[in-house]
Formats: C-alpha cells, sequence, structure tokens
C-alpha cells in the first residue's frame, strides 16, 4: 500500500473527491473546495491510499503530540477486505510519537443506523483504539472519541486541533456533551 500526500501530488484530488462526497454526508464534510484548501496547511495531511488502484483515503490534523484523524474512508469496492485495518497501521507508523484521536458517530438507538454506528465503534476498538470517554457536538453533529496513545485526550486539546486549523471560529461550533 503507497500512502500519496496532497501536498506532494495533487493528482490525488479526483480521487479523494468523489469518495468524500459520497462516503460523508453533508452535515459531516466541510464544502470540498474547503477541505482541499486546508489540505494546503502545514499541519493538516491529506493521504490518498492506492494498492492495485485507489483503496480510500485519510485526512489528519496534527497540533504538537496530538493528531486527529478527521477523515478515513475506504473506496465501497475495497471494503471488508481489510484495508481500513491497514490504513489505520500506516497512520500509526506515520504518527508513531503521536497519541492519535479520533471520533464515530455517537452510539445510541434513538439513531436509525445505530447497528452500524456499533460495528465502526468496534473496529476501531478492535485496531488497538481506546475509548476516550469524550463526547463531543462538532457542527450539530455528536461524535464519541477513542484513542490510541500515552494518555486520555481532554476536550481542552481536542479544541486545540481544530482551531489549529479552523480559526476562533472553532469556538462557536464545536462543544463538549457532557
Amino acid at each position: 500500500m503507497k500512502f500519496i500526500n496532497y501536498k506532494d501530488d495533487r493528482r490525488i484530488k479526483r480521487d479523494v473527491s468523489r469518495l468524500y462526497v459520497s462516503a460523508f454526508p453533508i452535515e459531516e464534510r466541510p464544502p470540498v473546495n474547503i477541505f482541499f484548501k486546508f489540505a494546503k496547511r502545514e499541519n493538516d495531511e491529506l493521504y490518498a491510499i492506492y494498492d492495485d488502484g485507489f483503496v480510500g483515503f485519510t485526512n489528519i490534523l496534527i497540533y504538537k503530540d496530538l493528531c486527529y484523524v478527521f477523515f478515513l474512508a475506504v473506496s465501497e469496492t475495497k471494503r471488508n477486505k481489510g484495508y481500513g485495518s491497514k490504513i489505520l497501521s500506516g497512520i500509526k507508523e506515520l504518527m508513531e510519537d503521536k497519541t492519535i484521536v479520533l471520533c464515530y458517530e455517537e452510539i445510541d438507538d434513538k439513531y436509525p443506523d445505530n447497528e452500524m454506528r456499533k460495528r465502526r465503534r468496534e473496529f476501531y476498538y478492535r485496531n488497538g483504539f481506546i475509548d476516550n470517554n469524550l463526547k463531543v457536538n462538532e457542527y450539530g453533529v455528536i461524535y464519541e472519541t477513542c484513542y490510541i496513545g500515552k494518555e486520555k485526550v481532554k476536550f481542552e486539546d481536542y479544541i486545540k486541533i481544530y482551531h489549529s486549523i479552523f480559526g476562533e471560529m472553532v469556538y462557536d461550533y464545536v462543544f463538549e456533551v457532557k
């Protein structure tokens, strides 16, 4: 598998764009043009993954010794073939000296897709992530967090990751859920 950084090869944009729009609901993603604009920043890493064709992508936000897997998606034709786990392993290698945090949609029976949410959480746990005991509201969507690294990620640190990319406006749209 090969990870190609957007900063090194802008040709990945077409593959990533299609999957980005199809894999994530509009309320969970910035507009495509903003997504790629931020991916040019120093602390925002966007990787397309290839292995005999396009496999998927991941977008990682970095702040000091923390990184946030902002997006991770596997192409529909490559799903259920172990690529998600391989991508997470690649992220762990790329960010080996950092604590990695990621989110999944809140688990609650009130959601019609709750079983899918549970499967997603279990996937992360099978890949070594641990419950972070932190819920966040990001732009109106509630997420639970998990991490891998030295210690749990506090909300204060979590928000600093966002702030490093999006600036002051983040304080109006990202909240801890108690």
